[in-house]
Order: C-alpha cells, then structure tokens, then sequence
C-alpha cells in the first residue's frame, strides 16, 4: 500500500484548515486576508480602468480619427459606392459606443482573469506567514517573530507563483484547445470523448499547480530551492492536486473567485499543506 497521501485526502486537508483555525484561535486571519483582498482587487479595478479610459479618450481624440469621419467621397450613384458611405457613416458615429462596450468587456475580462494572480501575488507575505503560524501551532511551538526579510520573500515567492500559474492557465490552454481541435478534425469519432477529456485534463493541471504554489513556503522553510521542492510537491502524490482542486474551483468559477475564492483559497490551501506535511 501506497504511503503517499490521495486526492481525497489533499481535499479533506482544504476543508479541515477551517477547522484548524477555528481550534486554534487564527479567525482574525480570515479578516486580514479579506481586508488585503479587497485593497488590492480595488486598486487593481481602478488601475484598470483608469488607463483603459486615458487609451480610450486618446483614441476619440486622435486627429486620424477626425480626418478618418471627414473623408467621404461622394457617391457615384454605384450599389459599391453606396454601401461604402453607409458603412464609413455607421462607424464614424458609433465609435464612441464601439469604444466604451470593447472599454467595459476588456476591463471585464482583466478583472475576471488576471487581477486574481496579481491579488494572489500581494497575499503572498500572508500566506507564507499563515503558512509558518500553523506549522507552529500544528506542533505547538511558539510562533516566529516578525521578520521583513520573510515579507520581502513572501513577496516575490507570491509574485513567481501567480506568474507561474498565469502562464500555465493561458498557455496550456491555448495549447490544449489548439490540440483537441485538431485531433477532432483528424480524428472526428475522438470529439465526444475530447470534449469531456479536454476540460478535464486542464482542470487537474491547473490544480496542481495551485497546490503546488501552497507548498512552496513549506518547502522553504526547509531550505529546499525551487527544483527540490518540486521533487517534493511530487512525491506528495496526488494529494497535491487534491488540496489545489477546491482552489482551483474557487479561483476559476465567475463571480465567486471575488470575494470568496481570493480569501478562502488561500487560506484553505496554506494550512491544508500544513496538515497534508505534518501528518505525511
């Protein structure tokens, strides 16, 4: 029988964290984690959206723009000609409303996919710090003091690993529709089961990684570099796909990664490794 812990137990050690800091009096990380979460979403929003509105307001006020609206051969009484005008008309005075709805879907779409790694990256000193108090409280040491030295690492550690995972959720993927959707074409009878394979597979690294990302403070504290650590995620098995999974779901599901995903995930995901460490 395998020592390796399971998938099953990387999701109870997520849900257990919960338990963990209720027993042992860690609620006011929850408020500190919500209060960093919601500072830097809203900056991040309003970053967003001012610099969106200034490429926006430069474009309306582009003398390419006027010219473009005052050049307008007269028609020549062709159908072509004719069609032409109307759809130069069309766009030169609806810019403005093109311009704000693709303004408002991009912002959207910044929010939703990308702000979640930037906010992953500043909670990175509190994860690692949540990280190192359960550890203490686990085996019921004395919790280490303040140190910057551990922020700054926290810092950067959180900036890598929201870096990491931003490529792996954009690239993979690109890369795994762009797979699927050939195979499909070359293999048609294969569509059904890629249609349900494809979302799958992508669900489970995307994961991993997140797990993974849980892990790193740990392996720190341990002296272990960047590769060593990754030999110790794997040899956690599948328990490190198990504690990302609720992660994942959290970050990933619309609407719910903004508030609940960005403080829970982390959270869970921090003292879930914590409890997944220690018991293995």
């Amino acid at each position: 029988m395998s020592d390796k812990p399971t998938f099953f137990d990387g999701g109870r050690a997520f849900c257990s964290s919960f338990q963990f800091i209720r027993q042992h009096g860690m609620k006011g990380w929850v408020f500190a984690f919500a209060s960093a979460t919601i500072l830097a979403w809203g900056c991040m929003a309003f970053g967003w959206w001012y610099s969106l509105s200034m490429v926006r307001d430069a474009i309306l006020e582009s003398p390419f723009l006027e010219a473009w609206k005052k050049e307008m051969s007269p028609s020549d009484g062709t159908l072509w000609s004719t069609i032409k005008n109307l759809i130069h008309i069309f766009l030169s005075q609806g810019i403005t409303s093109l311009l704000n709805l693709l303004f408002a879907l991009i912002t959207f779409v910044l929010n939703l996919k990308i702000t979640k790694f930037i906010v992953l990256a500043v909670l990175g000193p509190l994860i690692a710090m949540l990280s190192e108090r359960a550890d203490a409280e686990f085996h019921a040491q004395t919790a280490s003091t303040w140190r910057w030295e551990s922020f700054i690492h926290g810092l950067v550690r959180g900036a890598k690993s929201a870096c990491l995972m931003l490529l792996v959720e954009m690239s993979l993927g690109a890369v795994i529709c762009t797979a699927s959707f050939f195979i499909s074409i070359l293999l048609p009878f294969l569509t059904p089961f890629l249609a349900l394979a494809t979302p799958f597979a992508f669900v489970l690294i995307g994961s991993w990684f997140y797990g993974a990302a849980m892990f790193d403070c740990i392996w720190e504290r341990h002296g272990m570099g960047s590769r060593d650590g990754l030999r110790a995620s794997k040899k956690m098995g599948s328990a490190v796909t198990g504690l990302g999974f609720p992660m994942y779901l959290l970050m990933t599901i619309p609407f719910l990664a903004f508030p609940l995903g960005l403080v829970l995930g982390p959270i869970g995901g921090a003292v879930g490794a914590v409890i997944l460490t220690s018991e293995s």
